[in-house]
């Protein structure tokens, strides 16, 4: 029974670190662009179980190893791994959204709350801009496909790849914008 007792402490011992090594708060390399459109190298702190914080505030450990939160109002944007955030006032309310394609034609995500029954998650919305609109366009979940093809005036060929579901295939929707951004800067 002690030799029993021994070697499920042991396996508890040894797979609590392990198991909570891939959830656990940790600074990554990254950036920020402050205020004035300087890009500040350091590192940014993430959390895995809260993907929503990223679109909420940075906080932000400078070369220097200054620490501090920082709200979208105050940072225009950060970003570490392939993953940037862009600080848009979209509806009046500051934010992070997170740039999925890069190029004449951008893909962002945010964050919005949701309650049900008391119970709070979080979904994400879509949202489409160019170079030199004014605000950013809603994607619209049924009708991408159509809508994407009016953005990519001319090309809309590029479009027909768009795997349609009956929610918004973001995967998909990165893939085809990507190809379309590629094929305008070469051209």
């Amino acid at each position: 029974m002690k030799a029993l007792f021994t070697k499920q402490f042991f396996l508890l011992v040894f797979f609590i670190p392990f198991f909570s090594g891939f959830s656990q708060i940790t600074f990554v390399k990254g950036y920020m662009i402050n205020d004035k459109g300087d890009t500040l190298k350091g590192e940014v702190k993430i959390n895995p179980k809260k993907e929503k914080d990223n679109y909420l505030k940075v906080f932000f450990k400078d070369a220097g190893g200054q620490q501090k939160n920082y709200k979208p109002n105050k940072v225009k944007g950060y970003g570490f791994d392939d993953n940037h955030f862009v600080a848009f006032n979209f509806n009046d309310e500051p934010m992070f959204y997170k740039r999925m394609t890069n190029g004449p034609i951008f893909l962002y995500k945010s964050a919005y709350e949701v309650v049900v029954m008391n119970e709070t998650t979080y979904d994400f919305e879509y949202f489409l801009y160019k170079e030199g609109d004014k605000k950013m366009t809603d994607v619209k979940e049924g009708k991408f496909k159509k809508q994407i093809q009016e953005w990519m005036s001319g090309q809309s060929g590029f479009a027909n790849d768009y795997k349609e579901e009956k929610k918004f295939n973001a995967e998909s929707a990165v893939e085809v914008i990507n190809k379309y951004n590629d094929w305008k800067k070469s051209n």
